[in-house]
């Protein structure tokens, strides 16, 4: 993942920051798979060489934006605390999709009310990236599974309030506008 400064863009110019990016780097350098966008940074899903330095690419980028992070998305093994630890940071950061690839790692060894406690949080982090693209109506519907999920949660799982979690979600399905929370 690659994440740029961003000034000024919507959700909404997802398609065409990533198009725009496209046009600026050849396919054959790199691949870029998808554009999101948040309140402070542009996310881009990349592919590139390991042996490439990745700020040369960002450079290339900064009629869009300055490089701001990166972070390279391999599954590693954490334990429990520290991969939620790690989630809940992304998710605050509003990095959705690694947020949601960290805590599949945890749902993987899950089970019963745990394991759909963390597909709770793993659903409402992937409506958030919808969310991103300006895809609101997926948001909705992925954040009313989310909500299923986390029925039977209550009280703090780690450092998650689980009841102010289903409030917000609560409140964005009641109203159907979509606003960022943090957990």
């Amino acid at each position: 993942m690659l994440y740029l400064d961003n000034s000024s863009y919507k959700p909404e110019d997802a398609r065409y920051l990533k198009n725009k990016a496209r046009s600026l780097i050849p396919r054959d350098e790199i691949i870029i798979r998808d554009a999101r966008v948040s309140s402070h940074h542009i996310e881009y899903d990349i592919s590139i060489a390991n042996d490439e330095d990745i700020s040369d690419f960002a450079n290339r980028l900064s009629d869009i934006g300055r490089l701001a992070d990166y972070y390279e998305v391999v599954e590693t093994h954490r334990d429990k605390p520290q991969a939620i630890a790690e989630a809940v940071v992304a998710f605050n950061e509003e990095k959705y999709w690694i947020a949601h690839e960290i805590l599949e790692s945890v749902w993987k060894t899950c089970q019963g009310n745990e394991k759909n406690l963390i597909n709770g949080i793993i659903l409402a982090s992937a409506a958030f990236v919808h969310h991103q693209k300006g895809e609101e109506d997926i948001c909705i519907s992925i954040l009313q599974r989310a909500l299923k999920k986390l029925e039977k949660a209550h009280g703090i799982y780690y450092q998650i309030c689980l009841d102010g979690l289903k409030n917000s979600i609560r409140n964005i399905l009641a109203t159907g506008k979509v606003q960022i929370f943090r957990i």
